[in-house]
């Protein structure tokens, strides 16, 4: 089973790649021959094409361990509970 993040960079990534070939194809026309006028095609090769390369590395992103802990070893839900009942407790007593 793939999750959505997979599927969407996948969309994402395919998308990129047919646009890619329509422009590189689109571009090596003569001007007066093309599918695509000039502007959009401005706007295609330095907007969204670099958009879309942000998104898909966005998606992929995997960060590394010491960036999710911070730099702090982890903790677990039995030393975090026994940690703030000890913290009660003597609170209390």
């Amino acid at each position: 089973m793939t999750n959505d993040f997979y599927a969407v960079s996948q969309l994402v990534a395919e998308f990129q790649d047919k646009l890619k070939v329509i422009v590189e194809r689109d571009g090596s026309r003569h001007l007066m021959d093309a599918h695509i006028d000039i502007h959009t095609m401005g706007l295609l090769e330095d907007e969204l094409l670099p958009v879309l390369e942000q998104v898909i590395a966005s998606i992929e992103y995997e960060p590394s361990d010491e960036e999710m802990l911070g730099g702090e070893p982890p903790i677990t839900m039995a030393e975090m509970h026994s940690a703030a009942h000890a913290q009660h407790m003597a609170l209390h007593n």
